[in-house]
């Protein structure tokens, strides 16, 4: 009856997870949520320490997220009765109207460690990450589809808006503290250092274009506003050749998150919930620079050419086409200023898991994956913090112990993007350990499509471990 009890409430759990509307943007691999082998397991809960090991120290290894409105089906068509391939604008400009973002995510794992003491445990763990997010406005693909017609007046077409372009390159230094309440219930905890050494945002810039109601002159206005921190700093020789090179190591650019995690495992079933990089983020206070319009009415009017003025002995005026492109360029003429300290925030995620274990070595389940990803929380003395948007996934997992040297995690998820379905993304995950000793995994996980070349999202883990002792398991 438990064992019926528990898989009921799963089946809700999972129903009540996949009709919940969001965005795709999944970090956390549902393969890694999964396993009970891999050290980095702690990383997506604190609470969490690989089964069978008392001391474990994590190589370097590498986990990459990327998520693509495009595949390479929907910006190549080939035509066989002319035996040719060729750029289907059409289906780009669709794709790109239903979901217009561009997202990768890069964490290396430089070195981590952990050490159980039986009624607790410690981690210690570094990384560098790299966020990118890259995102089409949905006015720009919509005059690019429509042109401007049925926008005059005050309705402006937006052809640039702040969340164009993001990109954040910072480390983490993590300290983590389990503790075994009893012999079902762990907590855990884990506090982090994160040093931020390049931002580069467009989180005030914006460009309009506004059509007269009698159609009789176009006017494109654009202003620029980019924060930008780096350690980078630009020097120029005797002959004006510019170049770059590191000012420090060490920014002053600090921040802290907290991990807060629960697990609660018996011999039939286990449940466990997370939530990761909870926080304020990231102080930006050194090298701080904002990039603006270099013109303070930086607008540009089109009236259409005057073909009398551009014409000159019959001839093509020069001088006049210059003039209309010297306009042009002048909308987008930049300048760097001082700017002031701000905070920005990283995605927060949350984790919900519950694992059933059929038999001695099979265990099968669910993995509830959310992030709340918000833009910039603070610039100077302003508070101004907004949710970005908010993304999730939701999947199925099965995990095959086989002895003590391998285990293997498959995985099918359900996720959503600006309320499109895509109902099958499998993942396969494998960790070979040697003699407890040596440990090599291999992940993907969130596959849209079987056939890479066409997958428009996946998540891939590679790296190494090495246990130093070992445990009888849970």
């Amino acid at each position: 009856m438990k064992r019926l009890t528990f898989l009921a409430t799963a089946i809700a759990l999972v129903a009540l997870m996949i009709w919940t509307p969001s965005e795709s943007q999944a970090q956390t691999s549902s393969i890694l949520y999964g396993s009970s082998r891999n050290p980095l397991m702690n990383s997506a809960n604190p609470a969490f320490f690989p089964s069978r090991s008392r001391v474990y120290l994590s190589l370097p290894g590498v986990n990459m997220n990327f998520v693509s409105p495009l595949a390479y089906n929907s910006i190549f068509q080939y035509d066989s009765t002319e035996g040719k391939t060729y750029i289907n604008a059409n289906s780009i400009l669709d794709t790109m109207a239903q979901n217009g973002a561009l997202r990768l995510g890069t964490n290396i794992h430089a070195i981590g460690l952990g050490i159980n003491f039986e009624r607790f445990f410690i981690t210690f763990s570094t990384q560098a990450k790299v966020d990118m997010s890259f995102a089409i406005p949905q006015g720009l693909v919509t005059f690019l589809n429509e042109g401007n017609y049925g926008h005059v007046g005050d309705d402006y077409i937006e052809l640039l808006d702040g969340q164009l372009l993001t990109t954040r390159v910072y480390g983490e230094a993590a300290l983590g503290f389990g503790m075994n309440i009893n012999e079902n219930l762990t907590i855990g905890a884990r506090a982090k250092l994160l040093v931020g050494y390049f931002d580069l945002s467009t989180a005030g810039s914006s460009a309009r274009l506004y059509t007269a109601e009698d159609y009789s002159a176009i006017t494109g206005v654009m202003d620029l506003n980019l924060n930008s921190t780096s350690v980078l700093e630009e020097t120029t020789d005797a002959e004006g050749n510019k170049s770059y090179k590191i000012k420090t190591f060490m920014p002053k650019n600090y921040g802290i998150n907290l991990d807060l995690g629960v697990h609660y495992h018996t011999d039939l079933f286990e449940v466990s919930a997370s939530i990761v990089d909870f926080g304020p983020g990231i102080h930006w206070t050194d090298n701080v620079h904002r990039i603006v319009s270099a013109r303070e009415d930086n607008s540009f009017t089109f009236s259409g050419i005057d073909v009398s003025t551009m014409m000159s002995g019959g001839r093509l005026d020069s001088a006049y086409a210059q003039t209309l492109i010297d306009s042009l360029k002048a909308l987008t003429e930049y300048k760097t200023i001082d700017g002031e300290d701000y905070w920005t925030a990283t995605p927060t995620k949350v984790n919900i898991g519950g694992m059933f274990h059929v038999s001695q070595g099979f265990s099968a389940g669910l993995h509830f994956h959310g992030e709340f990803d918000r833009g910039v929380t603070k610039m100077g003395d302003v508070f101004k913090t907004k949710t970005v948007g908010f993304y999730s996934n939701t999947s199925l997992l099965a995990r095959l112990n086989i002895q003590d040297w391998v285990e293997i995690v498959a995985s099918a998820s359900v996720i959503t993007n600006n309320g499109h379905w895509n109902w099958f993304n499998p993942g396969f995950g494998i960790t070979l350990t040697p003699l407890r000793t040596f440990q090599v995994y291999a992940f993907l996980d969130y596959i849209s499509n079987i056939y890479l070349i066409d997958a428009k999202q996946f998540n891939v883990s590679l790296g190494l471990n090495l246990f130093l002792g070992s445990s009888s398991a849970r």
